[in-house]
């Protein structure tokens, strides 16, 4: 249509080209589906790179920022903000009991960038271990235990020079580093979302929380695609039994208004002095009000719904893929899933977006998605057989 191909030409011309784009203009949306321009409707089971979490235009988010926005919008942290406070006591309220301080930023990479220094200055130590296939942000201290090497080679002199990789799953090959006692921290995601929906083995959690402990050095969890429920319970760490020392939070926390959270001990959280980290529109009241009203929603029932409508939704998919000679797996936890193909995902990927059905991907060969949770069986059902029809096509090619 040539309304949709006017978006797309402008923003060719004008914006930078930093993202892999995919030819959809989402003009209109509602729950899980998105309209282009020209009436065109499809199922985004990527949801914002897991922003809409509650999906698209939910009116109890809607109406909590139109709400705060008639009263005051923006104020600064330097001043006290009663959207602020509020928001402040809901996230207390849902995160481990621990953890009981916070700091407010605008995105997920900016909460790790918090993280960070506050790890290494609680510490008093400069090293930095992450996982391979981690993603954390692109920001230079997230990118720089980033482990992609896509993201890091134009900028590998001026990364963190103290941070080492080591395999996700491998609790030998770290307790082998932290034997050092120089390590300030080990950051990690419970569950790697773009490495490609990676499930940690049996014990390696509780093993890597014992031997952090015991050396003196900081577990820091990167919830900021797996939390808020993503899982079927509103922390994926829970699932292991375990506590982190820092948590961050991003993505759907702001209802898609942006907002990230690290949240940690009161006593690592006060080892930054005034000045040390800020941001001037971190906490701002509009994102306030918008992740009290999901965290709301998150605590009425929603988990049991996300825990329910995974084991659906991952059943279905393994019924239309099992046995289909482009695939090597279907997985999954809760509404975080995942298809491991034979071949590249480009051509699958592609073919899904004609019928309508919109995803995310990691690496060359898998296909990721990241529904909203007020996802419907019959929404599940047409993706299932979506995928189902497009690996046929591109088998018969």
């Amino acid at each position: 249509m040539i309304i949709n191909s006017f978006v797309e030409e402008t923003e060719n011309r004008f914006l930078a080209g930093t993202y892999q784009k995919i030819p959809v203009v989402a003009a209109r949306a509602d729950g899980t589906k998105i309209w282009d321009l020209s009436g065109k409707e499809y199922l985004d089971f990527m949801s914002g790179y897991g922003v809409a979490i509650l999906g698209h235009s939910n009116p109890v988010i809607s109406n909590a920022i139109k709400k705060q926005l008639d009263l005051i919008g923006i104020s600064h942290g330097s001043v006290y903000s009663p959207a602020r406070a509020e928001f402040l006591r809901n996230i207390m309220r849902i995160s481990p009991k621990s953890l009981n301080m916070a700091y407010l930023s605008n995105s997920g990479a900016e909460s790790i960038e918090a993280a960070i220094k506050i790890a290494v200055k609680t510490t008093g130590r400069k090293k930095i271990i992450a996982m391979e296939k981690a993603y954390h942000g692109k920001t230079l201290g997230a990118l720089s235990i980033t482990h992609s090497n896509k993201y890091r080679k134009a900028f590998e002199g001026i990364l963190l020079p103290n941070v080492q990789f080591v395999k996700f799953g491998d609790s030998a090959s770290l307790l082998s580093l932290l034997k050092s006692g120089d390590v300030a921290a080990v950051f990690m995601e419970p569950i790697q979302g773009e490495g490609g929906i990676n499930f940690p083995p049996y014990g390696y959690m509780e093993a890597v929380r014992e031997t952090t402990r015991e050396n003196g050095t900081l577990l820091v969890m990167d919830e900021i695609q797996s939390g808020l429920g993503r899982t079927g319970k509103m922390w994926a760490h829970e699932h292991w039994g375990i506590v982190p020392d820092i948590m961050t939070v991003g993505k759907g926390i702001g209802g898609g208004i942006p907002m990230g959270v690290t949240i940690g001990k009161k006593e690592f959280m006060e080892s930054l002095d005034v000045g040390e980290q800020s941001s001037t529109t971190g906490g701002n009241p509009l994102a306030c009000a918008a992740g009290s009203a999901l965290i709301g929603e998150l605590e009425s029932g929603m988990l049991h719904r996300v825990t329910t409508m995974g084991r659906f939704a991952l059943k279905r998919i393994s019924e239309e893929t099992e046995g289909h000679r482009l695939v090597s797996q279907a997985r999954g936890m809760g509404l975080m899933l995942a298809i491991d193909l034979r071949v590249r995902f480009v051509p699958v990927l592609m073919e899904l977006l004609q019928m309508g059905l919109i995803t995310l991907y990691s690496g060359i060969n898998t296909i990721r998605m990241l529904p909203p949770y007020t996802v419907t069986e019959e929404e599940v059902n047409k993706a299932a057989e979506f995928i189902r029809l497009a690996l046929n096509k591109q088998l018969n090619k």
